[in-house]
């Protein structure tokens, strides 16, 4: 079947993300035998003009549109990226052929599939990993039977409105999924700094799928499932290879929700790197954990040129509270060796969760100002660390409950419109006002949500990404 895939994100404020996604969703189709178009909707001027083009041209007998994120996570400005979104799927139902199916996935629509598709009165989406499910869908389309009848990956609306939704399909052996079909994306347009664009330009890979932790806020066991499922390092490098080798791509993101959930497996992946001799920068969202620390050298020497630090807090109580099992000393540790190395750190902080106060606050900042920080010249841009301030509720979420035994928000309150939870226990605007004070005294902290502190050029890269979502 004739398959065209569009990623509906439009971002370009914080990062150009390459729909990595979308792209294994597309390589699995093809290697079924699928005739399948990509179009990445961040790098459209002017969405609809590109949309009627490709659907025109390609004839689709089959839409798929992804949702990556719903909104920025930043408090009190937010960027509400649902909207656009949204904006863009009404208008692809509004020109394709009625009986074209078109099928909504993507990891911000799996959280929130029932309030999306009731939303958009859609009757039909993917939940969770998109590879087997939406095969099985063109397999039920192609013999002309309902795909709302399969038993795994789905969710769907009724005749009567009410939702529905089946058990996620995970794949077990990541190894049998073929590489990302990156051929039919343009790499060399996903500059690392959206604001510089004759800049360094980057590419992703996904080295394992699944979470183990249980952080209060986090959405990624939902998505992706509580047990971890690993490639092969092998399977790993030979990608890094081809990105390398075959498309040019020298900066490798690692865009697992940790690159660090296993000694061994961190290992042993960067002793294959070295092996096979792959000439790569390396970033990773990594998690402070001493019994990693000995293991930073070798990460260093395969590539590693930059973590992304899920620091969170250097606050005992605060971290607990967060479900985090590891203590400040910890963070201060790695930090030190990310010096030591020649590592650079972009470090995440979260104030105002569970049981914040004042004083929590405040002993987070003290420490962390004790940290500092290696500046390299690639991934780093304009901050060491980003401050944000409360916690977006996600459902299904540990959050969630909390936020509803706090009467923060209704039970089974619908969530996709942004809501924040901040701590009873210290006043917003106190919260504000010490987030201001640390802000002052530090500039390379960045608080988004405030609009303090803001890299250089990011008001202008913002009326570009507004100008964007009127086209």
């Amino acid at each position: 079947m004739r398959v065209l895939i569009f990623s509906g994100s439009r971002e370009i404020v914080h990062v150009m993300v390459p729909p990595i996604g979308e792209a294994y969703l597309a390589s699995y189709l093809l290697s079924e035998g699928h005739d399948v178009k990509l179009v990445d909707l961040t790098l459209s001027n002017n969405s609809k003009k590109d949309i009627e083009k490709i659907i025109n041209d390609f004839n689709p007998q089959v839409i798929g549109i992804s949702i990556r994120n719903v909104d920025s996570t930043t408090y009190p400005g937010n960027l509400f990226f649902y909207l656009p979104v949204k904006n863009i799927i009404q208008y692809i139902k509004k020109i394709a052929d009625p009986d074209i199916q078109i099928i909504l996935g993507g990891p911000g629509f799996s959280i929130f599939s029932e309030e999306i598709l009731k939303d958009l009165n859609h009757n039909i989406g993917v939940v969770g990993e998109g590879e087997y499910a939406f095969a099985e869908i063109l397999k039920y389309i192609q013999n002309g039977d309902d795909p709302r009848k399969i038993e795994k990956g789905i969710c769907f609306l009724d005749s009567y409105g009410v939702y529905h939704q089946k058990p996620p399909w995970h794949v077990d052996n990541l190894d049998d999924l073929p590489f990302p079909m990156r051929e039919l994306l343009e790499n060399d347009a996903y500059f690392i700094d959206p604001m510089k664009v004759n800049g360094a330009t980057w590419g992703n890979i996904q080295t394992k799928r699944g979470c183990p932790m249980n952080c209060i806020y986090c959405s990624y066991r939902y998505i992706e499932g509580s047990k971890p499922r690993y490639r092969s390092p092998e399977n790993i490098v030979k990608e890094l290879e081809i990105m390398v080798n075959n498309y040019g791509i020298k900066n490798v993101f690692i865009v697992d929700s940790l690159f660090n959930l296993d000694y061994n497996n961190v290992k042993d992946i960067c002793e294959e790197i070295l092996k096979q001799k792959i000439d790569v920068k390396l970033g990773a969202n990594y998690a402070p954990n001493k019994s990693f620390i000995e293991l930073m050298p070798l990460m260093k020497e395969s590539g590693v040129v930059h973590l992304a630090t899920g620091i969170e807090s250097l606050s005992d109580v605060m971290l607990s509270n967060m479900n985090k099992n590891r203590s400040p000393d910890e963070a201060i540790l790695t930090s030190k060796k990310c010096v030591d190395l020649e590592i650079e750190q972009l470090i995440h902080i979260i104030v105002g969760g569970p049981g914040e106060t004042l004083e929590t606050v405040q002993a987070s900042f003290n420490r962390l100002e004790t940290i500092e920080s290696y500046r390299g010249n690639l991934w780093q841009g304009d901050g060491d660390v980003i401050v944000f301030i409360g916690m977006r509720i996600y459902p299904h979420t540990p959050l969630q409950i909390i936020a509803e035994e706090e009467g923060i928000i209704q039970k089974s309150e619908n969530l996709l419109k942004p809501k924040f939870y901040i701590s009873p226990k210290i006043k917003e605007v106190e919260l504000f006002q010490i987030v201001r004070k640390y802000g002052e005294a530090n500039p390379r902290w960045m608080m988004p949500g405030l609009g303090f502190n803001n890299p250089e050029g990011f008001a202008e890269m913002s009326e570009i990404q507004f100008a964007l979502y009127q086209k």
